[in-house]
């Protein structure tokens, strides 16, 4: 599957959190995965053994990559890979999905996993991850409630409850140490579209306060990186 679209990230806090909830629950769709709270999601980055996808995000370079495993329930027998290509303003998302076991592998830097899928998103992967020698670098964990408009395929979520783990890469073990990644209330307003965004989103936006920021779950996961190896 490849999904292209533009993407806008705003920090938000907890007031603005719940103003915002309410407000994209009487005027948007539910995401059919919300529950009370919304979803959990636990995703896995790799990265190069140079960090080049690190510096390059860090750095905000106009073209870059994320490559990541993610799951929804630890229990799951299924795994999306996942590649993140930004390119300008736009995002390019392509994801295959794969099995528990060879997830389990791909951890391991077992690259080979992915030829037998004869897929293009897996054989992508595995070029870049063994052409990089790429490793398991850091786990995130977040609530996340979602809502849509099926006008320019506008997708709005709210992440909260952000957390990392840059030792323990066992993304299906539930015992998982993790630590929050910010160090305050903190919440990730994310507005993805294809085309131009409705203007009434944009005016309900203007009233937050925050701005639209290149913000990235993963380089502020990895907070033991940047303050002791960097």
């Amino acid at each position: 599957m490849l999904v292209k679209r533009r993407e806008l990230k705003y920090p938000i806090g907890e007031v603005d959190y719940y103003k915002v909830n309410e407000m994209f629950k009487s005027v948007l769709t539910p995401d059919p995965n919300n529950r009370e709270n919304g979803y959990t999601i636990r995703s896995l980055y790799f990265d190069s053994i140079n960090d080049d996808d690190y510096y390059a995000k860090a750095g905000g370079e106009e073209v870059r990559k994320k490559i990541r495993l993610r799951i929804y329930d630890t229990k799951t027998q299924s795994v999306k890979l996942e590649i993140k290509r930004k390119i300008n303003i736009n995002q390019i998302k392509e994801t295959a999905t794969i099995s528990r076991e060879d997830a389990i592998k791909l951890i391991n830097k077992d690259y080979s996993v992915l030829l037998k899928y004869n897929n293009k998103t897996c054989e992508s992967a595995y070029n870049i991850m063994t052409m990089g020698q790429y490793q398991p670098v850091v786990v995130i964990d977040y609530n996340r409630r979602a809502y849509v408009h099926n006008e320019n395929n506008i997708r709005v979520t709210l992440d909260s409850d952000i957390r990392s783990n840059e030792f323990e890469f066992d993304i299906f073990n539930d015992d998982i140490m993790m630590t929050p990644v910010f160090d305050y209330y903190n919440a990730v307003l994310e507005v993805k579209f294809d085309g131009d965004l409705f203007c009434w989103i944009s005016e309900a936006l203007k009233d937050l306060e925050t701005i639209n920021t290149s913000l990235s779950k993963y380089c502020n996961g990895r907070k033991f990186y940047e303050n002791y190896i960097l």
